[in-house]
């Protein structure tokens, strides 16, 4: 990996042999998986606060649909094209996103991964939630709060995406461990909240014993919540997903979702724009950040640890 330090411009007058000298400034390009959902926002405030810290220009991009993979993919070549400093990038799908990847990494830009990896191990640090241990988590609120009986639905985001396929795995093979549990096939949203309605009211539907409902991001557990809402089923469905907004609190308080595994997407931004900066500059980073998760239900919702978590700028 090269040192990629300032670039010192020197311009000498010929009129007084007059030299004016200025540096550069680093330039991180992120870019993100969407920035539809309250959670994106709030990584870039994360990189953005790290951004003024380290005086270095950033420039924060995603799709508009968290299934734009291969907009995603022309996103990162035009950011390659300007030869930014370091590049940050939350791959849609950790396939598809490796060639480019490598190609980031042929060119000597110090490339860091966040909240979803790519393939390989190609990438400098990566930077997010240990999501194996996020379904595990949501998991074992679930079990505590339906038994160790019951049918039981989950709703991922996207099926190549590494947060998906983590968090699936984590719920999945932890449930796994209760013979009496049986869990249906898994279902895909793409993060969107109206496809998630769409699946839910399909799913309980077809199996009107079913206990809970598992969701793997934003979108997906706002769109459960909202069926679960809509079909009056707040009491008889136990609801348990991933990730925060202002909608899955509410529909927390209101009881159609039981309780959310909650990252810390402020301090992602920040540790991973800060990663970027040091591998630039040659220093060692630590190949892989966790960011941490907690568990928020109603019972400690108002709780001071909390609610930092769930509002890292305060309350509006």
């Amino acid at each position: 990996m090269r040192k990629v330090v300032n670039t010192l411009l020197i311009a000498t007058l010929a009129l007084g042999g007059l030299t004016i000298s200025a540096f550069a400034k680093d330039k991180v390009a992120i870019v993100s998986k969407g920035y539809q959902h309250e959670f994106w926002r709030t990584v870039e405030a994360g990189a953005r606060q790290a951004a003024k810290e380290l005086d270095v220009e950033m420039s924060f991009i995603g799709p508009e649909k968290e299934s734009e993979i291969g907009k995603q993919v022309s996103m990162v070549e035009n950011e390659l094209i300007k030869h930014p400093t370091a590049l940050m990038l939350a791959a849609l799908d950790q396939n598809a996103l490796r060639p480019i990847s490598e190609r980031i990494v042929n060119s000597g830009i110090p490339l860091v991964t966040f909240d979803s990896n790519i393939a390989g191990g190609i990438e400098t640090s990566f930077v997010a939630t240990d999501n194996i241990q996020v379904g595990v988590l949501a998991a074992k609120e679930m079990i505590r709060l339906i038994g160790e009986n019951g049918i039981i639905g989950v709703i991922a985001h996207n099926a190549g995406t590494s947060t998906a396929i983590q968090r699936t795995k984590g719920f999945i093979n932890e449930m796994k461990k209760y013979p009496g549990i049986k869990l249906l096939s898994t279902k895909y949203s793409d993060g969107d909240k109206i496809k998630a309605i769409n699946i839910t009211q399909d799913i309980v539907t077809a199996n009107p014993d079913i206990k809970g409902i598992y969701g793997t991001n934003e979108g997906a557990v706002v769109g459960i919540g909202r069926a679960i809402s809509e079909m009056g089923k707040n009491d008889s469905i136990v609801v348990i997903g991933v990730d925060s907004s202002t909608e899955e609190i509410n529909l927390l308080n209101e009881g159609a979702v039981d309780g959310m595994v909650v990252q810390s997407p402020f301090n992602m931004g920040y540790l991973a724009l800060k990663a970027a900066i040091k591998a630039a500059h040659g220093e060692k980073v630590e190949k892989r950040i966790d960011t941490g998760a907690v568990l928020v239900t109603r019972e400690n919702l108002n709780d001071e640890k909390i609610q930092k978590v769930l509002f890292p700028f305060g309350k509006k």
